[in-house]
Formats: structure tokens, C-alpha cells, sequence
């Protein structure tokens, strides 16, 4: 009888006990988990397609090469160039309740190009084969953007700035078995690369998971126009080109946020 009574004051000591447990657990406030910070730098690396559409113009023809513009060489040729990018890209955010805003800037190596080999008979000037090339063998931008939580962990944003790159135009136009002499003009050749500034432009989406984020960037970008002279050397005649290196870049991009920024770092305000 005694160890029954022993057997069931500790069973009800047992209970009491996971009672009060519970009860107090119930009183507790639930533990929430914290949203994704988005303020800090970051750097990146990322890689997409461009494409433009403009030709290469030949505009004016001086000289003895006056008639052949139209005739034998093309009014314009390698339109639509088009290639990738590769490259980086930093910079840094600030956040308010929602809204994130900061500054990126990237660099980009590129193969955006297009070539074209045009031959035009005349009855009264004979053949040419001009061959144009039109390159923009680099490209960076430095943009501020804005955006938008969605929620805690996708961004919206828009984006606007400076951006640059090296054009490089050139432009060949011979005589078919013509031999390359003074004075023939069977042998045209000019060649120009040269930095170019403008701007950018556009949208982007971002999503972040811890302090790695995933994004994707559209711009419009224009850098304005280059012109170069093909010309024959010995002879005071020439044809004016130019072209209107503009178009637009989808590039994707994988990040890493620090939880300083830049600026930090440089005032001594925290070490990395």
C-alpha cells in the first residue's frame, strides 16, 4: 500500500511539473527571426549577351572617290552587332524600411562586334569589295539605383549613370586584283579605336539569401558616335564613316554583402 502511494505521488509530482513546464512556455513571447539586412558593399561577378543596331555609315566621299559612294562603296554595312560580357562589378547599399538605394558600378570585357564583306559592280566604275568591322572590346558603367522590397528578400530597382567603353572601326575597300598603287585608288584603309563616354540606363531585379544574392540586370546604354577616314594615302581623297555605338546588355550576376561598407573601411569606422 505504501509503495502504491509512493508510485503515485511521483507520478503526480511528474505532472505537475510538465504542467508548470508547459505553462510557462505558453507564457513566453514567440522567438521571431530576423528579416535580411540589405545595407552594406558588395562585389560580384557577373557575365550576359548585348546587342545594337547600328551600321557602320559612310557619309561623305571626296575627291575622285565621290562617284563611288553608292556605287561601289555601300551607303552603310555590319549593322547589328551583337556579343558577350564577362567581367565585375561592386558597390554599396543603404537601406530605409523598404526602400534600398545605392551606387554599383561594374567592368566588363566584351566581344560586341559585327563584320561585313560587301562587293557593288558599276558599269562605269568597275568592282570594289569593301570589308567593314565595327568592336566595343570593353564596357563599364557607374550608376546610382533605387528600389523596392517586394518582400524581405527580392528587390526591384532602377538604375542610371555614366557609362564607357573602346570602339574600334575599320574599314577596307580594294580593286580586285587591282595592284595597290599611287594614284589608283584601288586600295582604301582606315582604322580608329578610340574611348568613348556616355550613359546607362535601366531595370533590375535582385534576390538575396543571407549574405549572398542572385541578380538581373537591363540596360540601355549609349556612348555616342565615332568617326574615322578611309582614304588613299598618295591621293587627297577620302570617304568619312561613322557609326553610333548604343544598345542594349542583359547581364546576371552572383554578389556578396559585406555588413560594412566602403566608406567605413576608409574613415576607419570598422575593420573588414
Amino acid at each position: 500500500m505504501n509503495r502504491t502511494m509512493r508510485s503515485l505521488s511521483a507520478l503526480v509530482l511528474i505532472a505537475a511539473a510538465i504542467d508548470a513546464a508547459g505553462a510557462a512556455d505558453m507564457g513566453a513571447p514567440p522567438t521571431l527571426m530576423p528579416s535580411p539586412h540589405w545595407g552594406g558593399s558588395f562585389i560580384g561577378v557577373q557575365g550576359g549577351y548585348a546587342f545594337g543596331g547600328n551600321p557602320v555609315e559612310f557619309t561623305t566621299a571626296t575627291g575622285a572617290l565621290a562617284p563611288e559612294l553608292g556605287a561601289t562603296i555601300p551607303f552603310s554595312a555590319a549593322g547589328s552587332p551583337a556579343g558577350g560580357i564577362i567581367g565585375a562589378r561592386w558597390g554599396t547599399n543603404w537601406q530605409s524600411g523598404s526602400w534600398v538605394y545605392g551606387f554599383l558600378s561594374d567592368f566588363s570585357f566584351s566581344d560586341i562586334r559585327a563584320s561585313e564583306t560587301v562587293t557593288l559592280t558599276s558599269g562605269a566604275l568597275g568592282t570594289r569589295t569593301t570589308v567593314t568591322e565595327q568592336e566595343l572590346n570593353w564596357f563599364g558603367t557607374t550608376r546610382v539605383r533605387a528600389g523596392y522590397l517586394v518582400n524581405d528578400n527580392f528587390l526591384l530597382y532602377g538604375s542610371g549613370g555614366l557609362a564607357s567603353g573602346t570602339g574600334k572601326v575599320t574599314v577596307s575597300s580594294v580593286v580586285p586584283g587591282a595592284a595597290c598603287a599611287a594614284g589608283t585608288l584601288a586600295c582604301l584603309f582606315g582604322s580608329e579605336s578610340e574611348s568613348l563616354w556616355g550613359w546607362a540606363a535601366g531595370v533590375g531585379a535582385e534576390y538575396q539569401i543571407g549574405q549572398w544574392s542572385l541578380s538581373l540586370d537591363y540596360i540601355h546604354y549609349d556612348l555616342g558616335r565615332q568617326d574615322i577616314a578611309v582614304v588613299d594615302l598618295p591621293n587627297p581623297a577620302f570617304v568619312n564613316a561613322s557609326t553610333r555605338f548604343s544598345g542594349d546588355m542583359v547581364r546576371g550576376a552572383v554578389n556578396y554583402r559585406f555588413n560594412w561598407t566602403f566608406f567605413d573601411v576608409l574613415t576607419g569606422a570598422v575593420r573588414p
